[in-house]
């Protein structure tokens, strides 16, 4: 399985390696940073992810240990063993010995650790939860990318981000509760039957609200059906009420739908798409909407039609 990576914390990444590059430039080149991911080893530099790779045990022990022709160094922060990796002529044994972490990078690395265990978590369950709520293959891939590429442009903080990255991945988790055969009707729903689909945001939320520290997260996935003018669902919030995860959300979701699960989606450009959801008054938020209008234009696929079948989109 390829493994998740939380596009939120791309910056946190970079902050965290340029600081230790930075430190440790006096001792050797080329840095990398690695944890482990189920029986694999998961690793970043200043360019970006590196392929999952499977390492000696040796180099997860204490001390400084040579191999491949760099350096490893292991240490342990908030119970996660990380590696790092340095290119270095055996002369800087000792700077590597001697070497210690640096505050502000230990803070950054705390940050990802919590990540990390959440990335772990969710990347061994989605595709569980994607077949088990019938959900579009690829939805929730598409909603969460599109969601933080909206706050990033909205100016939102890494932290908000991250709030928001992971609600969109978890939006539709409460329709896993709801009976299989509801899930696999076609066609429009009875009354009584929109109301049990309707539903599904109150169970996720209460599902994640298990979790100690996703108190927000819960909050925006019970949130993301709700309208601005208080018509949607299930408490009928309105503008100032709806938390702004929520508001992101449900532009992304709608966006999503009416991009790849529409009979003539395939048939229209993102520019009448976006032009349908604007025309919605009411319904969405309106620096939401210029938010994605700017995503749209910045990514140059305003007019460009929508790879239909792909979870690869965003």
């Amino acid at each position: 399985m390829k493994p998740l990576e939380l596009s939120c914390i791309t910056g946190v990444w970079k902050t965290a390696l340029g600081i230790l590059d930075e430190n440790m430039a006096g001792i050797g080149s080329d840095l990398q940073l690695w944890f482990p991911w189920g029986g694999v080893w998961r690793g970043h530099d200043r360019n970006g992810s590196l392929p999952p790779t499977d390492f000696p045990d040796d180099l997860a022990k204490p001390g400084v240990t040579r191999f491949g022709g760099r350096f490893w160094k292991a240490f342990s922060l908030n119970g996660i063993t990380w590696l790092l990796s340095i290119r270095a002529p055996m002369s800087a044994s000792a700077g590597m010995e001697s070497w210690e972490m640096p505050r502000p990078a230990e803070d950054s690395l705390r940050m990802l650790g919590d990540f990390v265990r959440l990335e772990c978590l969710l990347g061994l369950t989605m595709k569980i939860l994607e077949n088990q709520s019938r959900e579009h293959i690829g939805h929730w891939d598409r909603v969460r990318n599109l969601s933080v590429a909206i706050g990033s442009e909205m100016g939102l903080s890494v932290r908000e981000l991250a709030d928001i990255e992971l609600a969109a991945m978890l939006h539709d988790i409460g329709k896993v509760g709801l009976p299989e055969e509801l899930l696999a009707m076609a066609g429009p729903l009875s009354a009584e039957d929109r109301k049990k689909v309707e539903a599904h945001s109150l169970i996720g939320s209460a599902m994640i609200r298990e979790i100690p520290g996703m108190e927000m997260i819960a909050e925006i996935v019970l949130s993301h059906h709700e309208a601005i003018d208080g018509s949607g669902y299930p408490r009928g919030l309105k503008f100032a009420e709806i938390p702004f995860g929520s508001l992101i959300i449900a532009v992304a979701d709608a966006f999503d739908a009416m991009t790849h699960y529409r009979p003539y989606a395939i048939e229209r450009t993102y520019h009448e798409s976006y032009n349908e959801i604007r025309r919605e008054t009411g319904k969405y938020a309106p620096e939401v909407l210029a938010a994605l209008e700017r995503v749209l234009r910045r990514l140059g696929i305003l007019e460009a039609k929508p790879l239909v079948g792909t979870s690869e989109d965003w």
